[in-house]
């Protein structure tokens, strides 16, 4: 029987890598044909309009996927689920409506708010039926529900791009489109799987039972929801749409930089859940599994931050016309320096959650927010965008460290020492890049090189593990 963790794996990498291309070519097209203040704008919007809607999900997305990977009434909780997102929707783009009544210069001052936060309320219905999938763990679906969404939005991009057509406002019409293909794509997979009892489900008890085990999750979910797009938020009050616009393309490459985690992390949310649900102790074999992906994803999270910060120049004002290259260097190699650290929060976080230490959880999540929160206020009205850098940095850090001292690892273990060792030699391989030519892109693939023949010298790439571990 082939192993289906590979299969999974296989999944998540193709819708995964479809979405980051499809997303990548989105990105450039908008940042390299709309003007900078409009692009500024657009990003703006949607950040405050996905902020409402994670504020709206009260934490319930995870303790779903964790209920219904562990086998409890996943037919109930999915259509609970179902109906919490219609209500969530509704009200937030109720209470848009009449924000927008009160004080109509916002419509003036941002005028694709209302046509962003509908399309992203069609989402967040959509991500009901993407997260029970999820528990399910029907990675095949969801990337085919993916793929379906992701070159949908690119097609409608490419067809505006090529008929001249080209604006913020087509865009939020075209995204909108989008969100309709994958909500109806979500529904008749999900629908499938239930064999047909899909439908929204008010049930006080269980719905009280629902929100009651995900309540310290509602802490973390306001406060994580500020720490993910505080700065975008606050840079384009204290900053300009041109700051803001050149931050948020920096953080869009940080968030691609990131592409293994996206593949890995659901799939080692379902794995621990459901293995945690049967016992207390992990089974000798998924241990060592589970700690052999670990650590082949620290070591893989520092390979494309590596490529990039040396490229990143002349490969970024060549692609923008000189728009985000060099003035976003330095904001770019900050955020950097978060992908490895995002990879360790996530781990440690996941053994957290399944370990159910959500007011942990919950607590540091609020720190670090505040964190976050204080330091983008002293730093952006001073340094702009290098300042948000700066403070998502230091809270990054403050995450890795909290996290650590505060989960059980008697079982699954994060090693500081080996971060530490990554971190060193990824540095000395970009500056040996940089050293030894005086190309860019020659300096990368140098980098590269080197830090992969270090990580497999030291044994940090366990490549005969891996080999054992696709056997098994």
């Amino acid at each position: 029987m082939a192993n289906k963790l590979f299969r999974d794996l296989s999944a998540n990498t193709v819708q995964t890598g479809i979405t980051q291309l499809s997303g990548l070519l989105i990105f450039y097209l908008l940042s390299r044909f709309i003007p900078k203040d409009q692009f500024g704008d657009f990003q703006w919007t949607t950040a405050v309009g996905s902020t409402l809607i994670t504020i709206g999900s009260l934490g319930l997305d995870m303790v779903l996927v964790k209920r219904i990977a562990a086998g409890n009434k996943p037919v109930r909780i999915a259509g609970i689920h179902f109906f919490h997102t219609l209500i969530v929707s509704t009200v937030v783009l109720a209470g848009l409506l009449l924000t927008l009544f009160l004080f109509p210069h916002l419509q003036l001052l941002h005028p694709l708010f209302l046509l962003i936060v509908l399309q992203q309320a069609l989402g967040n219905i959509a991500n009901s039926f993407k997260f029970s999938l999820t528990g399910f763990q029907s990675f095949r679906q969801l990337a085919i529900i993916s793929i379906l969404f992701n070159l949908g939005k690119a097609g409608i991009i490419a067809g505006l791009f090529f008929s001249h057509t080209l604006s913020v406002r087509n865009v939020a019409l075209g995204f909108l489109v989008a969100s309709l293909i994958e909500l109806a794509g979500g529904y008749a997979y999900l629908h499938r799987k239930l064999r047909g009892k899909l439908r929204p489900v008010y049930a006080p008890r269980t719905y009280r039972s629902f929100v009651s085990e995900s309540l310290p999750q509602l802490g973390v979910v306001l406060f994580d929801s500020a720490l993910a797009r505080i700065d975008w938020i606050l840079l384009g009050i204290f900053s300009t749409t041109s700051v803001t616009a050149e931050y948020t393309f920096a953080y869009k490459f940080f968030e691609l930089s990131k592409l293994p985690l996206l593949i890995l992390a659901p799939v080692l949310l379902t794995r621990l859940s459901a293995l945690t649900s049967q016992s207390g102790i992990l089974p000798e074999g998924q241990k060592t599994q589970i700690n052999q992906f670990v650590r082949l994803e620290i070591a893989l999270s520092f390979c494309i931050p590596i490529v990039l910060a040396c490229i990143w120049t002349p490969f970024i004002d060549k692609l923008t016309d000189g728009k985000f290259g060099a003035v976003n260097q330095l904001n770019f190699e900050l955020l950097a320096l978060c992908v490895p650290l995002h990879f360790a929060v996530n781990f440690l976080w996941t053994l957290a959650f399944v370990q159910g230490k959500l007011r942990t959880i919950m607590y540091i999540t609020i720190i670090s927010s505040l964190l976050n929160l204080g330091l983008n206020a002293i730093l952006i009205p001073q340094l702009g965008g290098t300042g948000a850098a700066i403070a998502f940095l230091a809270s990054s850090i403050f995450q890795v460290a909290a996290y650590y001292f505060t989960t059980d690892q008697s079982q699954l273990k994060l090693h500081p020492g080996s971060m530490l060792w990554q971190f060193v030699l990824s540095i000395v391989s970009v500056k040996a890049g940089m050293y030894l030519t005086g190309s860019a892109y020659v300096a990368a693939l140098v980098a590269f090189v080197v830090y992969v023949t270090g990580s497999v010298v030291s044994g940090q790439l366990p490549l005969q593990q891996l080999k054992a571990l696709k056997r098994n």
